[in-house]
């Protein structure tokens, strides 16, 4: 698999818990990268037909060994490792059986929360806009949740 789709894929991967738990710095840029990947026909939205589809795209090549999860091993494998910590660290919370790997429907369930929050205006499509605003009101928490010492925004 080449560099651009491994790293696009790591994107995806992101989103499954990334708006509570990426730093204010860098997620506009992951949003953003996100938002482009999954728009499939470029008209400015994405709407859910094309969110199912990146889901099944980003989960299918992170899968490397097709056994129906991605496990710490096959993150560790994307070659942008400035981000594998935060993919980790992402995994744990997305890992709702706790078996330290994602299943298809752990990820599914993860993504259309976030699809369902982002989406404000009930749409059932997401805008870039919407997105942006999503993500800012979650670093916004996740920052009051660290000045705390809570876990809110997770």
């Amino acid at each position: 698999m080449n560099t651009k789709r491994m790293l696009a894929c790591a994107a995806v991967l992101l989103a499954v818990a990334a708006p509570a738990t990426v730093p204010a710095q860098t997620q506009p840029s992951v949003s953003r990268q996100i938002f482009l990947n999954a728009d499939l026909n470029k008209d400015g939205f994405i709407d859910i037909d094309e969110f199912h589809k990146d889901v099944v795209r980003g989960f299918h090549a992170l899968d490397h060994n097709r056994d129906g999860y991605i496990s710490s091993e096959e993150i560790r494998s994307i070659p942008d490792k400035t981000r594998v910590e935060l993919i980790l660290k992402m995994l744990k919370i997305a890992d709702k059986d706790g078996d330290g790997k994602l299943s298809f429907r752990e990820v599914v369930e993860r993504r259309m929360a976030f699809f369902d929050a982002a989406d404000f205006d009930k749409d059932d499509r997401l805008s870039m806009t919407e997105v942006i605003a999503y993500d800012a009101e979650a670093v916004r928490r996740a920052a009051l949740a660290a000045a705390s010492g809570g876990t809110r925004g997770k």
